[in-house]
């Protein structure tokens, strides 16, 4: 026993006193700094949640492995310490998620107050706006800013390029290269700036069987009818699967009566009206709104939109039908559809008749939608005004931003990837419905637990005084 006492001494201080070596200090030093530095060139992560709420899901991983090109991403927020630190706050811990598994992701942040052009040309509405790009496409995203929302965007950038627009031309329609106001270069240089790849087809007859994907045609307004070689070529379009965007008059007219009584479409003979445009001196056939349908292209949109000379739109439901029929913008709530009236003398207020007339609100943009067996949709958008899409229409107001927001919509005709919500776990406390239970639970956590812990100290503070 005495034989190791000297020992149990000299190791007890030995623990005492290693401390006070003089390679202590040096060697915490490059300890620390070893640490320091694998802290910078190594990042560790683990989602400890239950439900992995701060990891992707699988179908957001599977979009990024699709997008192994550049992705860039701007913000616009505000430097305010408020609304801008909340706003940067949400966006960085969102897209870090995505960092994590594509290190080609590129986030900045832009005040729209020290770069008010770059605002305007990008069309920024809102604050905390963001513009995603890749590929020399482009696609904004508002709040709430959700990874399912981020998802989608991404998942548009990815199939975009695939689907063309043909604009087709020698039927009167509006050119691209026309710069008069008749023309619609605006168009083309807004489509050009939002990288969607456009071209002119010279004859319609030829599309059958020319675009191995799934390409958009557009009917950018004729004056002059179709025909019925080119009306076929169209019918061919539809049948195989691809997009249309028709600027519709009247069907006669353009010579395409055989493709509306196909897509099973009633135009009004008549154009809408609204009286109200009196009280401005405005025509009555110069309709405005902000009516539109929250789904499609239209969805979240609120600018104020024009439609000059415009006929309504109708579509009734069939059973069986395989098209989704999808209502976007309705016009003159207080007019109507009117067959009497006379663009040429827009002074003359046409009365009411009920056994001609259709009372308003009118539909005067429609899009349809179904599903095609490779998994993406075919999309149709029907507008009924014919020169929509000139530079003289575009100019006013909210008619640039809202065929944009048609055309891409047309395009990326992907269905959209929807996330399942995982439930938090003990997300919900009962409490008791009686006042009394309430006051005595309430009472208990403000006054009994705090007395609880002074009494658990003073008999640990006696039990010491006695030991």
């Amino acid at each position: 026993m005495a034989n190791t006492n000297p020992l149990r001494r000299l190791s007890f201080a030995f623990s005492a006193a290693w401390w006070q070596h003089r390679l202590v200090v040096p060697a915490l030093l490059l300890v620390t700094l070893i640490l320091g530095w694998c802290a910078w060139q190594f990042s560790l992560t683990a989602d400890t949640t239950h439900n992995h709420r701060n990891t992707l899901s699988a179908p957001s991983i599977q979009v990024l492995k699709q997008l192994p090109d550049r992705i860039e991403i701007t913000a616009f927020c505000s430097n305010s310490p408020y609304k801008g630190r909340y706003f940067r706050k949400s966006i960085t811990a969102l897209i870090q998620r995505y960092q994590h598994l594509h290190p080609n992701l590129q986030l900045q942040f832009v005040d729209p107050a020290t770069a008010p052009t770059m605002a305007r040309e990008w069309q920024i509405k809102k604050e905390g706006e963001m513009v995603i790009r890749y590929r020399d496409q482009q696609q904004h995203l508002y709040l709430p800013y959700t990874e399912e929302a981020l998802t989608n965007v991404l998942l548009q950038l990815q199939h975009g390029s695939r689907a063309p627009l043909l604009f087709a031309n020698g039927n009167g329609e509006s050119a691209l290269q026309d710069t008069t106001s008749q023309g619609a270069s605006q168009l083309g240089q807004a489509l050009q700036a939002a990288g969607i790849r456009i071209s002119s087809s010279a004859s319609i007859s030829s599309l059958s069987g020319k675009q191995a994907s799934l390409a958009t045609l557009v009917l950018a307004g004729a004056t002059q009818p179709y025909t019925a070689a080119q009306g076929a070529a169209i019918q061919a379009h539809l049948q195989q699967g691809g997009n249309l965007v028709w600027l519709v008059d009247r069907p006669q007219q353009q010579g395409l009566d055989t493709l509306a009584t196909q897509l099973g479409l009633t135009i009004s003979q008549g154009m809408i009206i609204d009286p109200v445009n009196r009280q401005f001196e405005i025509p009555l056939h110069t309709l405005s709104t902000q009516r539109y349908a929250a789904h499609g292209p239209t969805q979240d949109f609120a600018l104020r939109t024009f439609f000059d000379n415009a006929h309504a739109i109708q579509r009734p439901r069939q059973a069986g039908d395989p098209w989704r029929v999808l209502p976007l913008v309705a016009v003159a709530e207080h007019g109507w559809v009117s067959a009497s009236y006379q663009p040429a003398h827009p002074a003359t207020l046409p009365v009411f008749n009920p056994q001609t007339d259709t009372q308003g609100p009118a539909t005067v943009m429609l899009a349809l939608e179904k599903d095609r067996a490779s998994g993406e949709r075919q999309r149709i958008v029907i507008i009924g005004s014919q020169q929509f899409f000139t530079n003289a229409q575009l100019q006013r107001g909210g008619n640039l931003a809202l065929t944009m927001q048609s055309l891409q919509w047309v395009v990326n005709n992907q269905p959209s990837v929807s996330l399942p919500v995982s439930p938090l776990r003990d997300s919900v406390i009962a409490l008791p419905t009686t006042q009394t239970w309430l006051m005595v639970l309430f009472n208990s956590f403000q006054f009994g637990l705090p007395a609880l812990l002074l009494w658990a100290g003073w008999l640990r503070w006696r039990r010491k005084l006695r030991d």
